[in-house]
C-alpha cells in the first residue's frame, strides 16, 4: 500500500511538472504572439491610413479644381447644361453624386435633382463651421450610408433662382469599404475613422459582431464588451495626442485585436478590429506543435507510471460496478415511473446515470462537475434571474445550503437552448455524513407541452414579439430584484394612412417589419414587446446613462423610418419614442412607465410640428 501510494505521488508529480512547463511556455509564447501581432497590425493599418489620407487629399484637390472651373461657368450662358456636362466627365472617379449646396441645406445635383436636404443638415453645417474642406458621412433619405467630401466655393454660383456656395462629392460606403478593409485580412476585419473621443466619423460594413449605426465606438465597447481596461484607458488618454497601440477585448465569446493610430487629418484616428484567430493562426499552429512535442516527451517519461494507475482504475471500476448493482436494485421500482435519473456523490465528485427509454443523453458514470457542464451546454434554467446557471444551482455548496433535512428538495425548471424541449428536475437527498449531505438523486420529468402553452400565451400572434401580459410580468420581476433597466416606449407615426391607402394586409406586414427591426436594436438578454396596435416597448437590462438612451432612441427612430418594400410598394412611417431609467429616475416602476410615456408624447408633438423635408441625396 505504501509503495503504491509512492508510485501514485511520483506519477502525480511528473504530471504536475509537465503541466507547469506547458503553462510557462504557453504564457511566454502568448506574450510573443501578442507583440508580433501588434506590430504586424500597426504596419498593416499604417498602410490603410496612408491610402485613406491620399484618397481624402485627392478628393479635396478635385473639388478645388472643380470649384475654380465652376467659377468661370458662372459668367457664361446656359450654366446649368455646362455644369452637368462638365461634372459628368468625372465619372471615372466612381462617385455616387456631385452636388452644389448652400447654408440653407438647398442642393442641386449633377443628375438634375434639387431641393432641401434636412437629413444632411449636420454634415453640411460642418463645411461652414470649418470654413474649409471636410470629409464626413451621413445616412441618406433611403437609409444608405454615404461618405461626403465638401468645401466652400471660392465664388458663389447662381443656378436658377438659387445661389450655391459650396461643392460636394459623395460616395457609397461600399467604395470606402473596398478602400479601407476589403484586402485587410481577407475582409474579416472592421475599420473605423473616429474622433479623439471615439465618435465614429466613417466606418466600413461590419464583419464582426459589432452592430452598425453606432455613434461612439468607445462607449459601445465599454457597455457591450469585456475590454483590457488598463490598455483601453491608455488609448482613451493618448488618442488626442496622436498615440498608437493595441487593445484586446472579448465580445460574444470571441477575442479581438483593436489597433489605433493617428490618421493625420484633424484629430481623427484610424481603428482596425480583427479577430485574434485571423491574425494569430500561423503562430498558434507553431505554438501548438511545440506544446505537442513537450507533451509527447512528458508522456514518454510517464510511461512507467501507467501500470500503477491502470491497476488503481481497475479497482475503482469494480467498486463502482458493485455500487451500481446495488443502486439498480434499490431504484428498480422508481425506474417504472421516471424516464431518467442520476445518483450523485457530492463528496467524491462522481455520478451514475440511468436512462430507461430512448438513447442515453450522458455517459453512464463519470465526474459530477463534468455532468453539470454537459447539462449547461445543452440547457438553460427557466428563471427570472439572468445570473442563474445550472452549474451554480446544482453545485455541492448550493445543495448543502438548500437541503438541510430529508424533507427538503430542490425543484428546477430548464429547457433546451433552442426552446424545443422543457423539463422539471427534482433533487432529493439520499445519504448524509452527520448533518452533511453527501449523496443526492436528480429526477427529470418532461414538461414540454405545459411550457409550449405558456410561451404561446406570452407572445403576440402577429409579430412574434412578447405581449402586454408578459411585459407587466417582467416589470414586476425586475422591480422585485431591484435590477436596473432602461424602458423605451414608442408608437408609429403615419400608420393609419398606410392602412387607409394600402389595406390592412400591408399594415400587418409593416408591423412585422417594424418588429424585426426592433429585434435588431437589442441584445439577446433584452426584451422587445408589442403592447397593442402600433405601440411597442423595449426593455434594456443593466445600468445606462441619459446620453446613451438619447442616442439609442435616435437610432431606433432612424431605423424604423427607413422605407419598407411591401408588395411592390415603398411604405414609410415614422416613430415617436420616449425613455426612462430605473432606478436612476424613480424606484417606482409605474412612475418610470409614466416618465417614458410623457417623453414619447413630447417627441410626438415635435414630430407633428416638424415639416417633412423633400427627398435628398
Amino acid at each position: 500500500m505504501k509503495q503504491r501510494r509512492k508510485n501514485i505521488l511520483l506519477g502525480a508529480g511528473l504530471v504536475l511538472v509537465m503541466l507547469l512547463s506547458i503553462v510557462a511556455y504557453s504564457r511566454y509564447t502568448q506574450r510573443q504572439i501578442h507583440h508580433e501581432s501588434t506590430q504586424n497590425l500597426l504596419s498593416t493599418y499604417g498602410q490603410v491610413s496612408k491610402t485613406f489620407t491620399m484618397f481624402v487629399q485627392r478628393n479635396w484637390i478635385i473639388l478645388e479644381i472643380w470649384s475654380d472651373d465652376l467659377a468661370q461657368l458662372a459668367e457664361e450662358t446656359n450654366t446649368e447644361v455646362k455644369w452637368r456636362r462638365y461634372v459628368n466627365e468625372k465619372a471615372n472617379w466612381q462617385y455616387s453624386e456631385v452636388a452644389l449646396f448652400n447654408a440653407d441645406d438647398q442642393f442641386w445635383t449633377v443628375s438634375g435633382r434639387r431641393g432641401d436636404a434636412p437629413h444632411m443638415q449636420s454634415a453640411l453645417e460642418e463645411v461652414y463651421t470649418m470654413d474649409g474642406p471636410i470629409v464626413t458621412s451621413y445616412i441618406s433619405s433611403k437609409g444608405v450610408r454615404k461618405v461626403m467630401f465638401a468645401m466652400p466655393m471660392g465664388q458663389p454660383l447662381q443656378l436658377g433662382d438659387t445661389t450655391y456656395t459650396a461643392l460636394a462629392v459623395s460616395y457609397d460606403n461600399a467604395v470606402l469599404e473596398k478602400l479601407l478593409s476589403s484586402m485587410v485580412y481577407e475582409g474579416q476585419s472592421d475599420c473605423y475613422v473616429v474622433r479623439s473621443d471615439g465618435e465614429v466619423v466613417l466606418s466600413t460594413e461590419v464583419k464582426t459582431v459589432i452592430v452598425e449605426l453606432m455613434a461612439n465606438l468607445f462607449d459601445y465597447l465599454q457597455q457591450n464588451a469585456s475590454v483590457d481596461q488598463p490598455y483601453f484607458d491608455t488609448m482613451v488618454q493618448t488618442l488626442p495626442q496622436g498615440g498608437e497601440g493595441c487593445v484586446l477585448f472579448t465580445m460574444n465569446g470571441q477575442k479581438y485585436y483593436l489597433i489605433y493610430q493617428p490618421l493625420g487629418i484633424l484629430d481623427w484616428s484610424i481603428i482596425g478590429i480583427v479577430p485574434t484567430g485571423v491574425v494569430d493562426a500561423g503562430m498558434r499552429r507553431v505554438q501548438m506543435a511545440t506544446i505537442f512535442i513537450i507533451t509527447l516527451h512528458g508522456l514518454l517519461i510517464m510511461a512507467g507510471v501507467i501500470k500503477i494507475l491502470r491497476d488503481a482504475e481497475r479497482n475503482r471500476r469494480r467498486d463502482l460496478e458493485r455500487r451500481r448493482e446495488k443502486s439498480d436494485m434499490m431504484f428498480e421500482g422508481m425506474a417504472r415511473v421516471v424516464e431518467r435519473y442520476a445518483v450523485c456523490d457530492l463528496d467524491r465528485d462522481r455520478y451514475q446515470y440511468y436512462e430507461r427509454h430512448g438513447e442515453a443523453l450522458y455517459p453512464p458514470e463519470g465526474s459530477y462537475q463534468q455532468l453539470l457542464e454537459q447539462i449547461s451546454r445543452k440547457y438553460v434554467v427557466l428563471t427570472d434571474s439572468e445570473n442563474a446557471k445550472i452549474p451554480q444551482m446544482l453545485a455541492p455548496e448550493n445543495l448543502h445550503r438548500l437541503i438541510k433535512t430529508d424533507n427538503d428538495s430542490l425543484k428546477l425548471e430548464y429547457a433546451a437552448r433552442d426552446k424545443s424541449a422543457f423539463f422539471m428536475m427534482t433533487v432529493v437527498p439520499m445519504a448524509w455524513k452527520g448533518d452533511r449531505l453527501t449523496r443526492v438523486m436528480m429526477i427529470t420529468q418532461d414538461m414540454g407541452k405545459q411550457h409550449l402553452l405558456q410561451s404561446l400565451a406570452n407572445t403576440d400572434g402577429l409579430t412574434g414579439l412578447l405581449n402586454k401580459r408578459y411585459f407587466d410580468r417582467v416589470l414586476t420581476v425586475l422591480e422585485q430584484h431591484c435590477q436596473p433597466f432602461a424602458l423605451f416606449y414608442m408608437d408609429l407615426d403615419r400608420f393609419k394612412p398606410v392602412n387607409d391607402t394600402y389595406g390592412h394586409d400591408v399594415g400587418d406586414k409593416l408591423l412585422k417589419g417594424v418588429a424585426q427591426r426592433l429585434q435588431g436594436c437589442i441584445r439577446s438578454r433584452d426584451y422587445a414587446f408589442r403592447l397593442g396596435g402600433d405601440e411597442f416597448a423595449l426593455l434594456l437590462l443593466g445600468p445606462m446613462t441619459q446620453e446613451t438612451c438619447a442616442r439609442k432612441m435616435d437610432m431606433i427612430c432612424e431605423m424604423i423610418a427607413v422605407p419598407y418594400e411591401i408588395d411592390g410598394n415603398a411604405v414609410s412611417v415614422g416613430a415617436s419614442c420616449g425613455y426612462a431609467l430605473y432606478p436612476a429616475e424613480s424606484i417606482d416602476v409605474q412612475q418610470v412607465c409614466y416618465i417614458a410615456d410623457q417623453r414619447m408624447y413630447e417627441n410626438k408633438q415635435k414630430n407633428h410640428a416638424r415639416q417633412d423635408g423633400a427627398e435628398g441625396i
